[in-house]
């Protein structure tokens, strides 16, 4: 292996200097005797392959025993199954998974005594810190570093020497120093905006992110009176805040270099929000690539399959609004002959086709393809198949001309909240027109929405697109939490970790009416509903159905 693929296998370089710099503190012979930088980094990315995957030197499945002498191999031993991907651990009920990152397990590990009596006679001492060959009794023998046997719990893992080298190394250099993106000073976030972004929504987001990181600037603690206070981790872990916006440009298959171009100007520690109208995929491969936390892009394509480490989504986008109509559809009697109109490509494309995957076999079903200007003579086609149901994957603009008719027994209108980013045209006012609908109803919205809406007025922002200022602040919110709450932790994978524990706590509301994240999920809205516009201009909306999880 060389050095290149190595370092692409831990992410950064950065990674494998933490590594090298824990490993020779400890005074271990990690190089061997004539080894180089090359060779430690082969071995950090062997113990990681060990820690994550569960797979030895030759990629075989480890093996361990469990609990009641249990054979586990393979993914059922990977280290991160109990203490996350960030070695930071976690708890479930009375079990508590201890931190196996380098500074816990090379630090002494002490219990506080008060009494000097107490102290003079049993110490404070817990236990002392591992070594190389403590780590691998505890890790092949089950026992700590003061010969205690540790919890049945943990496995008994068979490694060979060289893969407990590997591992011990990896340990050692887990959160040995900061991720990339912060500095003694400063903590550096970016947001991306790909090309075509319109600039209302670009001015609307960037003035929320603006406006939250003047305040934390304001808001700089007293770092002289918080020293003499004595609160040091505090002052350890207090960093200024530095947004970078990442303009994209040209086609998407050059944004990844436009993004790795970016990053080596300026390593930023997360990507918070962005905005997109097409495939996010190139940012997500970015951040997987590079393990950098991507926190609530507003996209309506983002990547539903593959690897997701990183990438925090909103929602599943059009494709989950598909699947919410399917339903609904579904349950209707008389829906009729569906007709459903949408352009070859991007995210109408997208929800078309999740649409159809959807319906019940044998549902009678006609697509409109839309090629050119949404004229007079399309819309004439489209009605000539005289639909039980119409369903517009389509934008506003695409919008303009429809001509659909109104009344009492006018066939429903579908359409994507998104796709319109709230707005439904002056043309469709008149018709029996339904969204795919991410949140409350107005009343029950604007008053969850009241806080987020002080907060604007009070930074002397107009609300100029409801959506995407709402759901910009949240994602911000949500941010700041987790710092606070990671304190001097400035690990990217423990800061992934902490927002999926967040996100159901995040006291300012995003748009969507119900959000939550779990151990490894990355779309925090799960489902939607369909209301029936009564009245577009003042805003009222009847609810059809209940909040849809398809």
């Amino acid at each position: 292996m060389t050095l290149r693929s190595a370092l692409l296998i831990l992410g950064t370089a950065a990674c494998q200097l933490l590594a090298v710099d824990a490993v020779r503190a400890q005074g271990t012979n990690s190089h061997g005797a004539g080894g180089d930088a090359a060779q430690a980094a082969e071995r950090v990315a062997l113990g990681q392959r060990i820690y994550r995957d569960g797979t030895g030197v030759a990629g075989q499945p480890l093996k361990a025993l469990g609990a009641a002498q249990t054979a586990l191999s393979g993914k059922d031993v990977a280290c991160t199954t109990c203490h996350r991907r960030s070695g930071y651990g976690t708890s479930e009920g009375k079990f508590v998974i201890r931190p196996i990152i380098g500074p816990a397990l090379l630090q002494q590990q002490t219990v506080p005594v008060h009494a000097p009596r107490v102290r003079a006679r049993v110490g404070v001492s817990q236990r002392p810190p591992y070594d190389e060959s403590s780590l691998a009794r505890a890790i092949r023998g089950g026992l700590d570093a003061t010969g205690k046997p540790l919890d049945p719990v943990m496995p008994r893992y068979a490694l060979s020497d060289e893969e407990m080298k590997a591992l011990s190394a990896y340990l050692f250099s887990l959160a040995a120093k900061p991720s990339p993106g912060v500095d003694e000073h400063d903590i550096h976030f970016a947001t991306v905006i790909q090309p075509g972004v319109a600039p209302e929504r670009r001015r609307a987001m960037l003035d929320v992110m603006r406006a939250f990181v003047k305040d934390k600037g304001a808001n700089v603690r007293s770092d002289e009176q918080r020293r003499e206070a004595g609160n040091m981790r505090m002052y350890r872990s207090y960093r200024k805040w530095m947004l970078h916006v990442w303009e994209l440009s040209g086609p998407s298959e050059t944004w990844g270099a436009q993004l790795e171009a970016f990053y080596a100007q300026q390593p930023v520690f997360a990507l918070i929000g962005g905005l997109g109208d097409v495939s996010w995929s190139p940012i997500h491969a970015f951040t997987e690539r590079l393990e950098i936390p991507s926190v609530f892009p507003q996209v309506d394509l983002p990547v539903l399959t593959g690897t997701n480490q990183y990438t925090f989504y909103f929602s599943r986008g059009v494709v989950l609004e598909a699947e919410v109509l399917a339903k609904f559809v579904r349950e209707q009697a008389d829906a009729g002959r569906i007709v459903q109109v949408y352009r070859r490509e991007g995210a109408g494309a997208a929800a078309a086709a999740a649409f159809r995957a959807a319906l019940t076999p044998g549902t009678t079903m006609e697509d409109q393809v839309l090629e050119g200007p949404a004229n007079e003579a399309f819309w004439q086609r489209v009605h000539a198949g005289n639909p039980g149901t119409l369903v517009l994957w389509l934008g506003a603009s695409d919008l303009t001309g429809v001509q659909a008719p109104g009344g009492g027994d006018a066939p429903p209108v579908y359409l994507s909240s998104s796709l319109l980013s709230g707005r439904l045209p002056d043309s469709l006012a008149k018709a029996n027109a339904r969204l795919v609908y991410p949140s409350d109803l107005p009343p029950k919205r604007d008053a969850r929405l009241l806080r987020n809406k002080l907060w604007l007025h009070n930074k002397g922002i107009t609300i100029t697109d409801e959506v995407v200022q709402m759901n910009t602040q949240f994602t911000m919110t949500v941010v700041n939490d987790v710092v606070g709450h990671i304190m001097d932790s400035f690990s990217r994978d423990y800061f992934v970790e902490r927002i999926e524990h967040v996100v159901g706590q995040t006291p300012v509301a995003s748009v969507y009416q119900s959000v939550s994240l779990g151990p490894g999920q990355r779309f925090a809205a799960k489902g939607s509903s369909v209301v029936q516009v009564l009245d577009a201009d003042k805003k009222q909306l009847k609810a059809l159905s209940g909040w849809i999880v398809p």
